[in-house]
């Protein structure tokens, strides 16, 4: 009975780990919701980064594809640089509601695809937030935290570092063509001294807002009272090309990538042109979103209630390989590498449809080998070093008497615009 009992709270242990060890993702888990977008009022583009004790929100938006409205609430989690869950209670993090309802909501207007639109401001006015860091939303059915119907990530830094970001071509000889090398520097400000950055300091580098491409640059040295975070493998981010792209702000009119719509079984239906090797093709500059996307329609205002929905057909003209599998990618998708993202061979092509609200989108062919864990755009998009890309520098700072990371400072860059 003793070793019976012994190997259930070995087992609570374990179970217990495991959930703490939960990684949060940007995840939809409804398959009735579509387009969720974060972002700060007016800027639909914009990062999900708001600046502590600056009175900043972040809005969140999405869609429900059904006619009756359902009431959701969301919750904030404190998260490690890693984004795992940290060890704070809420009443660490955030004074006010721990649980608030999703406020304002409209149903689509003249749509075929009828849909709810909802929004919400984050923080609300209930909630106030004192503690910067990694936080995921958490978005649920009312009463019923267990129905979770999609998480998103946001940050919340402080101003408590001057960051210095440097982007240039690869050092690397072999790299030189084909990457961007990304060099940071930090210093505290406002009377901020970091000890032992080395052992204490993070620095989070993304391109694009890709999560899937986060590189934790390595401690070099101190230097004038900066921490160097320069030249070393983690600092090598492959350059890929400008984004691929299409506008069917339209439903009528042919845009530059729009090879013909149809309206088959009540829904609308957008074939895009048939997409091309790019790899081997030289360089071209191409003013893109960056992997983004927005919403819009060309006939109607209030864009999130009147723009419509359509399946949008991608067609790729590689050879059938065993070798791996290609993806659609972007900011639409998360940049998940799913099932809802993968192109199907028939009749001597890739294929893929996917439902996609009315607007302009930015997106990139990727290929994974089979024992691969990463995708990579070598092979469909080829990689340039003069590519123009975006990079947001994360600084995290570990705070002992709590045990949990915080985001001493943040700074983004646009290389080559």
């Amino acid at each position: 009975m003793k070793k019976i009992i012994l190997i259930v709270l070995l087992l609570g242990v374990g179970l217990s780990d495991l959930t703490a060890q939960f990684v949060y993702e940007n995840r939809i888990y409804s398959p009735l919701v579509k387009t969720v977008t974060l972002h700060k009022s007016g800027n639909t583009l914009s990062e999900p980064v708001i600046v502590l004790n600056k009175n900043e929100h972040l809005y969140l938006e999405f869609d429900e594809l059904r006619e009756d409205t359902r009431r959701y609430e969301y919750t904030l989690i404190h998260c490690n640089s890693d984004w795992t869950k940290s060890e704070l209670q809420y009443d660490q993090y955030l004074e006010g509601f721990e649980v608030q309802p999703i406020e304002n909501y409209e149903n689509s207007f003249n749509t075929i695809q009828r849909y709810v639109h909802y929004s919400q401001m984050i923080p609300s006015k209930d909630m106030h937030l004192i503690r910067s860091g990694n936080y995921v939303i958490k978005v649920f059915s009312e009463g019923n935290p267990d129905n979770v119907i999609f998480t998103r990530r946001m940050y919340v830094a402080e101003d408590r570092a001057t960051i210095e970001l440097e982007v240039k071509p690869s050092s690397v000889a072999s790299l030189l063509n084909t990457h961007q090398e990304v060099n940071v520097r930090v210093k505290g400000k406002n009377g901020t001294f970091f000890s032992n950055p080395e052992q204490f300091m993070k620095v989070v580098v993304l391109q694009n807002g890709n999560d899937y491409t986060s590189h934790q640059l390595k401690f070099r040295a101190m230097s004038a009272d900066k921490a160097d975070f320069s030249f070393d493998v983690s600092n090598q981010f492959a350059a890929a090309n400008e984004f691929r792209f299409f506008d069917f702000t339209s439903l009528r009119r042919h845009s530059q990538y729009i090879a013909g719509f149809d309206f088959l079984d009540n829904q609308h239906q957008v074939y895009l042109r048939e997409e091309r090797l790019r790899n081997k093709l030289p360089y071209s500059y191409d003013k893109d979103l960056n992997g983004q996307f927005y919403i819009r329609n060309e006939y109607e205002d209030n864009f999130a209630v009147t723009s419509d929905y359509a399946w949008v057909h991608f067609t790729y003209p590689a050879p059938q390989t065993l070798e791996g599998a290609y993806y659609v990618i972007g900011q639409m998708n998360d940049w998940h590498t799913d099932a809802q993202s993968i192109m199907k061979f028939k009749d001597g092509k890739y294929h893929l449809s996917m439902y996609l609200k009315q607007g302009y989108y930015n997106y990139h062919i990727a290929f994974r080998h089979n024992n691969d864990k990463e995708v990579s755009v070598l092979q469909t998009e080829g990689n340039f070093s003069q590519t123009n890309n975006v990079y947001s520098v994360f600084v995290y700072y570990h705070n002992f008497s709590d045990n949990c990371d915080e985001i001493a400072g943040w700074y983004s860059l646009e290389y080559n615009r």
